[in-house]
């Protein structure tokens, strides 16, 4: 027997995968963020977080340690520790406010320092170089793409923002 969601009908064996599939994401979904605190160590940080994706010296010599859900996730976390190792702070730093204010001029390596991998990168006409789009959701809770134009020289020339398409966006067709 098949049922149908939407007019389209779903065999026996994909109901089965679905649901099992729709299991594991309300499970996924049930647990909680837990934001690490302030004066933690860094070994009960990576014990709750897992392992940075980058580490980076600070110029006042304690450490950053980059968290990032990208490329399908909409955040970048920045764990900053002291000279001791404890944590100062965690931000996300992945949203309008850090984006717009990227300076400029940054390299290409300062660029992956603050924010990591860019959900993809391409090519435009209007510009010689490579446009780093990074996903993130804004102040409103809209879905946003920040596209960061490095130029041929590997600096960052100019930041430009757009709204993520959805798939029900007439914009799109």
């Amino acid at each position: 027997m098949t049922r149908t969601a939407g007019g389209f009908p779903w065999p026996a064996g994909l109901r089965a995968g679905a649901a099992a599939l729709l299991t594991c994401v309300m499970l996924v979904g049930c647990a909680s963020f837990s934001t690490p605190e302030r004066g933690e160590t860094s070994a009960q940080v990576q014990a709750r977080m897992g392992a940075p994706m980058n580490v980076i010296a600070l110029p006042h010599g304690g450490q950053r340690w980059l968290y990032s859900t990208l490329p399908m996730g909409r955040e970048v976390y920045h764990a900053d520790f002291d000279t001791a190792g404890r944590l100062e702070s965690f931000t996300q730093v992945l949203d309008f406010a850090h984006l717009s204010r990227t300076p400029v001029g940054s390299t290409r390596r300062q660029v992956l320092d603050f924010y990591g991998p860019p959900y993809e990168i391409t090519e435009v006409a209007s510009f010689r170089g490579k446009v780093w789009t990074y996903r993130f959701m804004d102040d409103m809770n809209l879905r946003r793409l920040g596209h960061l134009h490095i130029d041929t020289e590997g600096h960052l020339a100019k930041v430009m923002f757009t709204d993520e398409p959805t798939a029900d966006d007439f914009r799109a067709f």
